[in-house]
């Protein structure tokens, strides 16, 4: 197999996976998200390996790319950024608690869980949704794959229909920017911060 092959049959699956992008879904995580930007709560974003980067981009971007001058920001956050706390939570308490116990200290009834996941199986990721729905938060999950557990624990599933590691990582990153243009446009025309 030649490069270009290469390319454009991962191509084909990108796109064939992306026409198929639940679109009602990604209009309701959209709506949680303005719920929560609207009554000042806090959005935490997780992830493990890619997803923990694309947890990272998307609260940068969402914290940063969707405000103009005088604008209220995001009140939002990634769990994955502080490595001192990581290391010493996984070190100490467990690798499958290191999300779940930053929850301890941060979360409040109301506030916002995005997890970001390919298989929706990793124990770090469920234990921090029990959480967080123990604690009164709303939970919303980017998954790929079958959704696995995560998709039974979440309030709201963001299903990329994809076993493709890569393909499914893309799409998420995709959604990211979909909805930072969307509240880039919607927050500056509403302006609900003023009211």
């Amino acid at each position: 197999m030649t490069i270009n092959t290469h390319i454009r049959e991962y191509l084909d699956r990108l796109i064939s996976t992306l026409e198929g992008l639940p679109m009602d879904s990604v209009e309701s995580l959209s709506e949680l998200l303005y719920r929560a930007y609207s009554d000042g709560k806090q959005v935490f974003i997780l992830g493990n390996g890619g997803s923990a980067s694309t947890a990272s981009h998307m609260a940068a971007d969402l914290g940063k790319n969707t405000i103009g001058p005088n604008m209220r920001r995001f009140r939002i956050m990634s769990l994955n950024d502080n490595i001192p706390l990581l290391t010493a939570l996984s070190n100490d308490l467990g690798y499958e608690n290191m999300f779940a116990e930053q929850l301890q200290n941060l979360i409040q009834s109301g506030d916002v869980l995005i997890v970001i996941s390919g298989s929706g199986k990793s124990p770090n990721v469920l234990r921090a949704m029990e959480y967080a729905r123990s604690r009164s938060g709303e939970v919303a999950a980017l998954l790929g794959f079958d959704g696995g557990p995560a998709a039974e624990l979440a309030d709201l599933t963001v299903l990329v229909d994809s076993s493709d590691y890569g393909v499914v990582e893309d799409a998420h990153l995709i959604i990211n920017h979909i909805l930072v243009e969307y509240f880039r446009e919607r927050l500056a025309t509403e302006q609900p911060w003023s009211a």
